[in-house]
């Protein structure tokens, strides 16, 4: 039996964001989950980032939205 590997291909950092779709923004979906996070921790609610609503422990009052 004969198995075919491609070897990886190597780019240099400058050709890789060549290659990007688009940018990233800013803040990141990490940056957004770790704020609601930080905000329920400290306050108890926090804005949702689905349909910015209100978020509680035990999700969002407007879209259902839960962290876990």
């Amino acid at each position: 039996m004969t198995v075919a590997v491609e070897a990886p291909v190597v780019r240099s950092a400058e050709k890789h964001s060549e290659d990007r779709l688009f940018e990233p923004s800013e803040v990141t979906l990490e940056d957004s989950i770790l704020g609601v996070w930080e905000a329920l921790e400290a306050r108890g609610r926090a804005g949702c980032p689905v349909c910015s609503g209100t978020v509680t422990p035990s999700g969002c009052a407007g879209c259902g939205s839960r962290l876990r």
